[in-house]
């Protein structure tokens, strides 16, 4: 036996050194492959800012060439000509100097880049939605009340920070926000257009090159997709009909493993707040069902990610969430979900991509039809309770038949199990309103994007409810929406 022992640490620290003393082609190939799928988008960018600035000197050089001298005009009074302002470097300069972009200034003396998307949208809507401008639900049309509207706003403007600081451990450091005005409206005179600041994101980043930590509010990283649609920024498409999507104050971490020079495995975990959907009080802040639980919810996701020479992107995904729910000291539940996410080209042309969800008391994640729980009794919520189960996803079908235009089409269902919702007579949520069973919502949209900074869209969005108890109903928006980036 102690031979043996012998031979096999002996055999182990050979396969060890040559291990190390192998090199990681692979590895290598791979980061070469992100460098230069990096160095393609800065030249690309520089090549659009390039072009900017052509343009600015040629209407420059249009300027100068109207301010020439006159024939009785001596050359010592009169405007510089073409020929001497293309000859005065310092002149050029100067000008260059006006048409570049100020940057924005820190404190610190980091960069700092501000970008945004001042967006505005249209919408006619028909039947009984549950909001006007973004609807999600479709509810019995009530005789005798319009059951539709018309309107406008801008309250889904975007507005977003990017800061890059020192770095930190050998690590880069990060940070970025964004912000929309899509908190509600002050109940004032006009109100309906004086959109309330809304914290959407925030995030601080440290990034190795194989590794990053990712501190904030954010998406949900095991339910990382959503369909493409500017007609419902202020959440994201599909939410309610399959899309897990929450901001959420979370800490992640993500470990990347090269596979080949295109393709490499990713790892995430991390520790979430507890949330669930109890609208909190007007002021102050008192502790959801999941924060009394005391104990952070966790998840975990491993996916294999392929970028291609042709920009479009593989890659598939499955992840996991599970919390706890504590609504008093007997009631007390698990919250958990099982997630798939994919996303794949079908040539140059058309990408397909979507998610799936299977889970327990996940209204705190958008899932459930925003639900966890139901109650026998809409004036005493929690006399009783129950969890629903719940399942759902969405898939998107993206064709791009030119650079600048694109169609989306996506369809995504949410669904309560019935089991769970008959479990009392009638079954009310934590909003006072009864249960409800299944929602879809299906869209297409037409894109168009004439440079890198103006977007016009318009598209149609067709919503279809049951509850538990009584008949479905149905109703549909047409959003028209125009844009500009900056």
């Amino acid at each position: 036996m102690r031979v043996f022992l012998i031979c096999a640490v002996l055999c182990i620290g050979a396969i060890d050194g040559v291990a190390q003393d192998t090199p990681n082609s692979a590895q290598e190939l791979a980061r070469v492959s992100r460098e230069l799928q990096e160095t393609r988008s800065e030249l690309a960018d520089s090549r659009r800012q390039i072009e900017e600035l052509r343009q600015g000197l040629e209407e420059l050089r249009n300027q100068v060439q109207a301010k020439a001298p006159a024939p009785n005009e001596t050359p010592a009074t009169a405007a510089p000509s073409v020929a001497t302002a293309d000859q005065d470097v310092s002149f050029l300069a100067s000008k260059v100097t006006e048409l570049h972009q100020d940057k924005v200034e820190s404190l610190s003396k980091y960069p700092v880049k501000l970008s945004g998307l001042v967006l505005f949208n249209s919408y006619l809507n028909n039947g009984n939605l549950d909001t006007e401008d973004v609807p999600s639900l479709a509810f019995f049309r009530v005789p005798g009340l319009t059951n539709g509207s018309l309107g406008a706003t801008m309250n889904q403007t975007l507005l977003g920070l990017d800061v890059t600081g020192p770095r930190l451990f050998s690590a880069r450091s990060s940070a970025d926000v964004s912000i929309d005005f899509a908190g509600g409206s002050p109940t004032t005179a006009f109100g309906i257009t004086a959109g309330i600041v809304r914290l959407r994101t925030a995030n601080v980043r440290l990034d190795w090159e194989n590794t990053t930590l990712n501190i904030g509010q954010n998406g949900l990283f095991f339910s990382p997709l959503s369909p493409t649609s500017y007609a419902t920024l202020k959440e994201p498409a599909l939410a309610w009909s399959g899309n897990l999507w929450v901001w959420t104050p979370q800490i992640e971490i993500e470990r990347r493993f090269t596979l080949d020079a295109v393709s490499s495995l990713v790892l995430q975990g991390g520790l979430l707040d507890p949330l669930t959907e109890e609208a909190p009080a007007f002021q102050g802040r008192s502790a959801t069902a999941g924060e009394s639980s005391r104990v952070p919810a966790i998840a975990g996701r491993i996916a294999i990610d392929c970028l291609k020479a042709t920009h479009h992107p593989f890659s598939l995904g499955f992840g996991g969430y599970r919390a706890r729910q504590k609504y008093d000291a007997f009631r007390e539940n698990d919250s958990w979900t099982l997630n798939t996410d994919f996303k794949a080209p079908l040539g140059n042309h058309l990408e397909v991509s979507g998610e799936w969800y299977r889970g327990d008391a996940v209204g705190g994640l958008g899932g459930g039809i925003w639900t966890s729980w139901v109650f026998p009794n809409s004036t005493d919520p929690h006399s009783a309770i129950h969890p629903l189960r719940s399942t759902g996803g969405w898939a998107q079908l993206k064709v791009l038949p030119a650079t600048r235009f694109e169609i989306n089409g996506a369809l995504g269902q949410d669904e309560n199990f019935g089991q769970d919702l008959r479990f009392f007579p009638i079954s009310f949520t934590d909003y006072g309103f009864p249960a409800l069973k299944k929602n879809r919502t299906e869209f297409v949209n037409f894109i168009y994007k004439p440079n890198s900074v103006l977007l016009f869209a318009i598209e149609y969005r067709r919503l279809f409810t049951t509850p538990a108890v009584g008949e479905s109903a149905s109703g549909d928006q047409v959003n028209a929406a125009a844009g500009v980036r900056f």
